[in-house]
């Protein structure tokens, strides 16, 4: 069986113990998981339909600021998110030091990103000297959408991870705060990989990616089925990875998180079998091998 690997989920046991991950990953035949520290509290399901709602109108240049403005009454005045079931804490450090705990007790199956943020940290850069140090580390995560910068705050740390051959994972946001133009064209050699197939932009950012080094994930709620698919048909099997988000969205049957949804689209998609390979293992390998 080809060798399968988890590119973005994220680290928490609040939702999916240790013990329940390791469990779901042997049933679902997923070999090894870059994980994402934890950088808020545990969240509840979205309603499918609102998820709907919101792909479709991330796809038009017309109704994209609809859903930026959904977006901004979601954020508090102090950083967090603001639902209908309640509010729940964004943290401006992430957990990196447990994600890189669990690397350490289970390395044959585990790797970590380091989840940095420029806005809370005056030190960044040295906060990246320290993350990379440590065995299983395998590049940066950046959230500009909930830590709410804009992204020429990150230019100083991608400087110095193109240096490094470091790849950049990274969940888009809005506006200024999604500016994946700017930073394709400002550091080539950077790896860019886009969270969630380019959210919020999809198309608009696909039809860029192919002139420049971005990648993106085939990951979450935040896209369907349909969705990965024109990914993968834009970009190419070249350009796209196998993800989860995982323990977010995809319930089974008791209400955990279902390892099976995402590797079905994959599964299923009208590419060649060395195609469905690259997206599942083979380009995360070759990110992290340049």
């Amino acid at each position: 069986m080809a060798l399968i690997i988890d590119s973005h989920a994220h680290f928490e046991p609040r939702m999916l113990t240790e013990a329940d991950l390791l469990r779901k990953l042997d049933a679902a035949g997923v070999d090894k998981v870059a994980l994402i520290p934890a950088m808020n509290d545990p969240l509840p399901p979205v309603p499918e339909l609102m998820l709907s709602a919101v792909r479709l109108m991330m796809q038009s240049n017309l109704t994209r600021p609809i859903a930026e403005a959904a977006h901004r009454l979601t954020l508090t005045d102090e950083g967090n998110l603001r639902l209908v079931s309640g509010e729940y804490k964004i943290y401006p450090q992430p957990d990196n030091a447990s994600a890189f705990e669990l690397v350490k007790r289970h390395p044959e199956r585990f790797l970590s990103w380091a989840f940095l943020n420029p806005r809370a940290s005056a030190h960044v850069l040295e906060d990246l000297e320290k993350w990379r140090s440590h065995s299983g580390m395998i590049g940066v995560k950046l959230h500009p959408h909930w830590h709410d910068y804009t992204t020429d705050l990150l230019y100083p740390l991608f400087e110095r991870m193109q240096e490094l051959n470091l790849p950049a994972l990274i969940h888009l946001g809005f506006g200024k705060r999604g500016d994946y133009r700017a930073i394709a064209e400002k550091f080539p050699r950077l790896r860019i990989v886009a969270a969630h197939a380019g959210f919020p932009f999809y198309q608009d950012m696909w039809n860029f990616a192919k002139q420049h080094n971005i990648y993106v994930d085939l990951s979450s709620p935040y896209i369907d089925e349909n969705l990965a698919r024109a990914a993968v048909n834009t970009l190419g099997v070249d350009r796209c990875l196998y993800g989860t988000d995982a323990p977010y969205g995809f319930s089974d049957a008791n209400h955990s998180y279902d390892y099976t949804a995402i590797r079905g689209w994959v599964e299923r998609m009208p590419v060649s079998a060395a195609g469905k390979e690259k997206i599942f293992a083979g380009n995360f390998l070759s990110l992290l091998s340049v």
